[in-house]
């Protein structure tokens, strides 16, 4: 009777840690929905990670270092004017789960034009000097060819 009651016990106790975990985890998510949800920001980190993957990999083109600051310090505005402290926005940035996602949206932006993988340098190139040569909002944090 008592090795059941402690089973019983150990198993109530780990169901109630697992599910305090997972609350913990959907609330930290949760915090960050109003950012995650806003184009802007949304669209911003993208062009960010979409350039600084192209800086990276391509020995010929370089981030333009002012002005890409400039634009990652207007995100940082734009996101605390949305009632975030710069604490909670870097959190935000500095997230695991959000820079996978955001890579997995690079990654799936580089495949849409013909770069199938990490290491495809050329690929990489390729898709600077486009987006450079457009004038698009990935090629003006960038220069080179």
């Amino acid at each position: 009777m008592m090795k059941a009651t402690a089973r019983i016990i150990a198993v109530f106790l780990w169901v109630m840690a697992f599910g305090l975990f997972m609350s913990v985890g959907a609330a930290r998510a949760d915090r960050f929905d109003p950012l995650r949800d806003d184009a802007r920001l949304h669209n911003g980190l993208l062009v960010i990670t979409i350039g600084r993957h192209i800086e990276r990999r391509c020995p010929t083109i370089e981030r333009r270092k002012f002005v890409a600051n400039g634009y990652l310090l207007g995100l940082a505005r734009h996101a605390m004017s949305l009632g975030f402290s710069r604490a909670e926005v870097t959190a935000y940035v500095e997230d695991d789960t959000e820079q996978e996602r955001y890579i997995a949206l690079a990654r799936r932006y580089f495949a849409e034009r013909g770069v199938l993988s990490d290491g495809d340098v050329e690929g990489a190139c390729r898709v600077g000097r486009d987006e450079i040569a457009a004038g698009s909002p990935i090629g003006r944090l960038l220069r080179g060819g």
